[in-house]
């Protein structure tokens, strides 16, 4: 019985440990961003995946570092993840889309399959899309017209 306490003692302060730990880095890597140090924001959001990997807002943050930092490979797989964690909701859909719309022109068919999933889960963000100037050379690809234009 001694042991089983101990066990659940143990586990609770571990527990603990890692909500701080992930707070900490959550800030530093917040704290990094804003000074523009985007190894340290890259190394603070990679400590935070490895302690709650099924955080989608961290996969967010480390795969927008990572694009920032031009590894463009792994910023997608990091975004992919993040959409596919909460795919009822539309943020991790969007910033895949701006990523393969902006980082990667040349996957359009991509992009658009990533808006259509956010409209999906949020069909009022159609305006929003059909306004946004960095979509500006995405409005030329027909899918990304005929998503613009009606709902689905």
């Amino acid at each position: 019985m001694a042991l089983v306490l101990f066990i659940i003692f143990l586990r609770s302060v571990y527990t603990q440990w890692k909500r701080r730990r992930f707070a900490a880095l959550l800030k530093a890597g917040a704290e990094a961003v804003k000074n523009k140090d985007t190894a340290g924001a890259e190394s603070a959001f990679r400590g935070c995946v490895r302690l709650a990997p099924t955080s989608p807002q961290v996969h967010l943050a480390l795969g927008a570092v990572l694009a920032q930092r031009q590894k463009f490979k792994e910023a997608e797989e990091q975004l992919r993840l993040a959409a596919q964690l909460e795919p009822r909701k539309p943020l991790g859909h969007l910033e895949l889309g701006f990523f393969l719309a902006l980082c990667a022109p040349n996957r359009a068919d991509d992009a658009v399959a990533a808006f259509a999933e956010a409209l999906k889960c949020a069909p009022k963000l159609r305006e929003g899309l059909a306004k946004d100037p960095r979509l500006e050379r995405l409005r030329q690809h027909a899918e990304f017209q005929k998503l613009l234009e009606s709902p689905r």
